[in-house]
């Protein structure tokens, strides 16, 4: 039995947590992340490969984990804005939101407040360390 930090108590295999968490922070369409079942690695496939991209998808030892359709991103901002400790950031953040092209805004205003944008990115890590552990679970490859 492999125990970690994750609050996972079982896992078959060691885990590639710095890839793993890597492709839940992924926002790219033009790369698929696969995790190898049998060892716990992440590997990224361009999606232009197609020959590597068809070989990883057609083996069951390897799983592509899901990609972000866009929900990830302004459910985690809003969330990120709601919870933002100094009120003139919170403000700004919330603003941000309601522009067309909200995470071009949003991270414009995130540049505005060095320390909360060092906290934003804290906080993105931990929501797709949260999201990577949910997923393993829900493929039956922890409990």
């Amino acid at each position: 039995m492999t125990v970690n930090n994750y609050h996972i108590g079982f896992m078959p295999v060691a885990i590639d947590w710095e890839g793993l968490t890597v492709a839940f922070e992924n926002r790219s369409q033009k790369i698929t992340h696969f995790f190898d079942r049998e060892t716990g690695d992440v590997v990224q496939v361009l999606v232009q490969d197609a020959a590597r991209h068809a070989e990883l998808a057609g083996d069951p030892r390897y799983q592509a984990l899901p990609k972000d359709q866009g929900e990830r991103t302004r459910g985690d901002l809003e969330d990120f804005a709601e919870h933002c400790e100094d009120e003139a950031c919170r403000r700004d953040l919330s603003k941000a939101l309601e522009d067309a092209d909200f995470a071009a805004a949003f991270r414009r205003a995130l540049l505005g407040h060095p320390k909360e944008e060092s906290h934003f990115f804290q906080f993105k890590e931990r929501r797709a360390k949260e999201r990577a552990v949910a997923w393993l679970k829900e493929n039956g490859i922890a409990r």
